[in-house]
């Protein structure tokens, strides 16, 4: 049986017209983390190694869990898309050896614990709902069946939504900045310059598309910047990858 904030969040997102948008808003995420037991929510679409866009939920440290997954290639929404099932991080002190490169980063920005749940239709992953909080310990029983259906709920949101106004509230950084349509989060997470920065990699080393992502990321990650940053200055021509170069 699902919590009465669960419910309530629920009916909140499977409404029409101005409920359903306050769904997809700020106060329709962080009712869903208290709710869950969590201090920030997130659901993104898109899997593999181009990433997921956050789609829903508007908390920095969210879109900075996403940003270092896409940097590193490995973290929770990785394994859970890929796996089509949740991935339970109570503590997240102890999964070092299997996101070695992850897990510093998120504990860096204060987390704790994390919590990934695949949005699926049928057998197929498009995308992946991740909680987390910065104490840590496990979901209850009642906090991981409501977690299941938030992310049931999420997937025919996201994927059924037709854009909502938007108030321009949104506190993620650079959210000035286009994105797909208002209810698409961060900015940070839409990822158009990467995918063009990646195909001009691709012809300036003479290799495929994966290649030049996989190349992009290791530069990025050898100078402790963000992808999206890399790729700016790709796109700009401040930046050339050379054959040549390790």
């Amino acid at each position: 049986m699902l919590s009465k904030r669960m419910t309530a969040v629920l009916a909140l997102l499977g409404g029409a017209g101005a409920e359903r948008s306050a769904g997809l808003a700020g106060p329709g995420a962080a009712a869903a983390a208290a709710a869950l037991g969590v201090d920030g929510i997130a659901a993104g679409m898109g899997t593999g190694p181009a990433g997921m866009v956050i789609a829903w939920g508007r908390q920095r440290t969210s879109a900075a869990l996403e940003d270092a997954q896409f940097t590193l290639g490995q973290g929770p929404c990785v394994d859970a898309s890929a796996d089509g099932a949740p991935i339970l991080v109570a503590d997240l002190a102890e999964a070092g050896e299997r996101w070695p490169a992850f897990t510093p980063a998120a504990r860096k920005l204060g987390v704790g614990a994390l919590f990934a749940f695949p949005l699926q239709i049928g057998a197929i992953s498009v995308g992946a709902l991740l909680a987390h909080r910065a104490a840590p310990g496990p979901l209850t029983g009642r906090q991981l069946a409501d977690a299941l259906a938030l992310a049931d709920a999420v997937t025919v949101l996201l994927l059924h939504h037709a854009a909502p106004e938007t108030d321009g509230t949104d506190d993620a950084p650079g959210s000035s900045f286009g994105a797909p349509w208002p209810g698409w989060a961060a900015p940070s997470t839409y990822r158009a310059q990467v995918h063009q920065a990646t195909g001009m990699i691709s012809v300036q080393l003479d290799v495929d598309l994966a290649e030049a992502l996989v190349r992009l990321r290791a530069h990025a990650y050898a100078e402790d910047r963000r992808v999206a940053e890399v790729a700016d200055d790709v796109v700009a021509r401040r930046l050339r990858f050379d054959p040549s170069d390790p």
